[in-house]
């Protein structure tokens, strides 16, 4: 019995063997077959009609016909014009040329080699084009790096990339380097928000920006993870002479040689109620936007927003209405939120806010005091009323008697204007709502009581129950019935709660003062 090579199964030669040439020929065509092994074809269940001398088949189908009959499995050679079964063994390789793919032989048949790459598991590194080492065990040196969908198995269309960190504690990022010197960091980058750090020399970072988990609100900045919405924050430079700091700059250019149309950088808030893919007009009060600012408290908190410049809409938004507005709110020295202050309305008027009073002032300032129902201003050392003053005029409806050498208050009881209701027509006083100059004028009518003859009417002005020590007038001489009339002025300087009312005397005789030709006014003066 001839023997054979362990591996390939190759005749060897007998000792004394007759016809040696007809053995070492069969072996070196086995030779021939088998190395560089390189088939046309391994999906045939029967051998093809004219085959070339050298021609080499995969018989992969369970049961092949014909002169592959009983060859399943082997590599089928043609040479002499037979066919030839050499059986593999495992860790053959055979590229088959029809498919383009090379294929290695296992226990239960022909697999594709790529497929055994793509079963390799729990690899201790792995490198292309370089070699991974401990700190990157998978390392890549390439121009590029592709990752596309699965279109061959195929898989959903979705191509992820999953950095799985242990815990908030650590980062889960994308590191951007220059020269192996990191520049910026991407991804988790502690607690649960989505950020980007920055550096220059890959030892100290600089936050740029940070989305809030929770809400979505992005944030640029030091500090940047807001609660919602978008936030800024920086930190100013550039204090020394002649330097200009800014905390945010937009730059615009642009605009035509001729000048007609200039660059200009704006901001936009274009809002809607609604959805994004259904919005609605907007409706009276909205509001477009709000600039808002807080501050670091003593406790370590931040306050709410304590001041604030908001735009709203005046009406109902219409293809021919569009009316909006501005309100700038401010928070009072010892208060935590703010209230409206100053609002520009759509017709361009400018509206102070009323004011429960006027607070403590400096001079210069200008308030809507709601209590007073007027504005005022600061002169330096108190409020000063600019707008309704109070002021009255009065007069009698009746002739009050006045005895004899006495002085008497003059019953004005008819207010005919009373503006801030300062006067009294019960007791016919005015009462001073603050303290300033207040300027008076009365005027007393004659009219003789019976056959009585004074010689003199006085009339005078009384502050608090007492003469004025200014504003008085006197008739003397022959007092004429329904003729004679006095008048008096005077400028007092009152403080609040002070009273001031008209009181008359008769010298010798008594008499009436005319309600026709009698009347008090004053007012306070700005």
């Amino acid at each position: 019995m001839p023997q054979t090579t362990t591996n390939l199964a190759l005749p060897l030669l007998a000792a004394a063997q007759a016809g040696k040439h007809v053995t070492h020929n069969e072996a070196l065509l086995g030779l021939d077959a088998l190395v560089q092994l390189a088939c046309l074809d391994k999906d045939l269940s029967a051998p093809p009609a004219n085959p070339a001398e050298g021609d080499r088949y995969l018989v992969a189908t369970p049961e092949p016909t014909g002169a592959w009959a009983g060859l399943t499995g082997q590599v089928a050679c043609y040479q002499d014009g037979h066919w030839l079964g050499f059986p593999p063994r495992p860790g053959w390789l055979a590229w088959i040329a029809d498919e383009g793919e090379l294929y290695i032989r296992v226990r239960d048949g022909w697999v594709p080699f790529r497929t055994t790459i793509g079963s390799l598991g729990n690899l201790d590194r792995l490198g292309i084009n370089t070699a991974g080492d401990a700190a990157n065990r998978l390392a890549v040196k390439a121009d590029a790096v592709l990752f596309s969908w699965d279109d061959v198995t195929p898989g959903s269309g979705h191509v992820r990339l999953t950095l799985n960190r242990r815990s908030e504690a650590e980062e889960a990022a994308i590191v951007l380097q220059s020269g192996y010197e990191t520049r910026a960091l991407f991804g988790l980058l502690g607690g649960d928000r989505v950020g980007l750090k920055v550096s220059a020399d890959g030892a100290t970072y600089a936050p740029g920006f940070g989305v809030h988990p929770v809400t979505g609100g992005f944030g640029l900045g030091p500090t940047a993870m807001p609660a919602a919405g978008l936030h800024l924050t920086t930190l100013r430079s550039g204090t020394g002479p002649g330097a200009v700091p800014r905390d945010v700059q937009v730059d615009a250019f642009g605009g035509d040689a001729a000048g007609a149309v200039a660059p200009a950088a704006a901001f936009v808030a274009q809002v809607a109620r609604g959805t994004p893919a259904n919005p609605a007009p907007l409706k009276a009060l909205d509001g477009f936007f709000t600039l808002a600012g807080t501050g670091r408290r003593s406790d370590g908190a931040y306050s709410a927003e304590v001041v604030a410049v908001a735009g709203f809409a005046e009406e109902d938004f219409t293809a021919t209405g569009n009316g909006a507005g501005l309100d700038l709110r401010t928070t009072p020295a010892g208060a935590t939120g703010p209230r409206s202050a100053v609002k520009v309305r759509g017709n361009g008027a400018l509206e102070l806010q009323p004011l429960a009073a006027a607070p403590t002032g400096a001079a210069g300032q200008i308030v809507f005091d709601s209590t007073a129902g007027a504005f005022k201003g600061h002169d330096g050392s108190r409020w000063r009323r600019l707008t309704h003053l109070p002021r009255f005029s009065a007069t009698t409806s009746f002739d009050n008697y006045l005895g004899a050498d006495a002085w008497t208050r003059v019953q004005f009881n008819i207010a005919e204007e009373n503006e801030q209701g300062a006067f009294a027509a019960a007791t016919g006083r005015f009462t001073a709502a603050e303290a300033g100059l207040h300027a008076f004028t009365a005027n007393v009518g004659y009219r003789r009581n019976g056959s009585s003859a004074p010689t003199a009417l006085e009339a005078q002005l009384y502050r608090n129950g007492a003469p004025a020590g200014r504003g008085r007038a006197a008739l003397t001489g022959g007092l004429v019935d329904g003729i004679s009339c006095l008048g008096l002025s005077a400028v007092l300087d009152l403080a609040p709660g002070d009273t001031v009312e008209v009181r008359g005397r008769f010298t010798g005789a008594d008499g009436y003062v005319a309600a026709a030709d009698s009347l008090f006014s004053g007012r306070l003066l700005p």
